[in-house]
């Protein structure tokens, strides 16, 4: 089955998805999510999905399934999951989704017990690519970015740019956020600190 068109819904973050034939025999479903268990989801196969990339609601009724997001800028980020799950479980039986080529994580390819001896050039290119991939998508739903200033031993200094810059949570949770994913991906004695310039 296949996604026809997405429409928006008074809830920003809940989005319409019409596919082109019935989702349900007759009726509708619905389903919250409070856990991952089949007490919320009902053993539904969309649901367990959905509800593994952030929704938190899901409405299905006649010719359309409506997915409520933990927040709206969710989407950005969980959309083509989300389109996938929808298509791929709505298929019809026996039918097989095509063949989509996966990207590779840049975060799978960083070697935790080689990263404390690289030089410190390494590091810094290492850690504005983990930044890419998981960090400044974040900051720019908020519309602000990060730059690495410098990296020196186990010290990362950022600096924040745009709307993150003059942000109050700036220095507490996310600054928090982004040293939690550098202890984890590359190195758990590095320690970021914010340029003062």
């Amino acid at each position: 089955m296949e996604i026809l068109r997405i429409e928006e819904t008074p809830n920003p973050a809940a989005l319409k998805f019409i596919m082109d034939g019935p989702v349900v025999a007759s009726g509708s479903l619905s389903f919250s999510s409070g856990e991952e268990d089949e007490e919320y989801t009902g053993g539904n196969p969309l649901a367990e999905a959905l509800f593994k990339v952030g929704a938190t609601e899901l409405f299905l009724c006649q010719d359309y399934v409506s997915v409520t997001m933990f927040s709206s800028n969710a989407w950005e980020h969980f959309m083509d999951d989300v389109k996938a799950a929808i298509e791929t479980i709505l298929l019809p039986p026996g039918e097989k989704p095509p063949e989509k080529e996966k990207k590779a994580s840049f975060v799978s390819t960083i070697d935790r017990e080689a990263f404390p001896s690289l030089p410190d050039s390494e590091k810094e290119l290492i850690i504005g690519s983990l930044m890419d991939e998981i960090i400044r998508p974040a900051l720019a739903n908020d519309g602000g970015g990060l730059e690495v200033i410098k990296v020196e031993d186990n010290n990362v200094v950022i600096k924040y740019q745009g709307a993150c810059g003059s942000c109050p949570s700036s220095t507490g949770g996310t600054l928090a956020a982004i040293t939690r994913a550098l202890k984890g991906y590359c190195d758990p004695n590095l320690e970021v600190s914010i340029s003062s310039s």
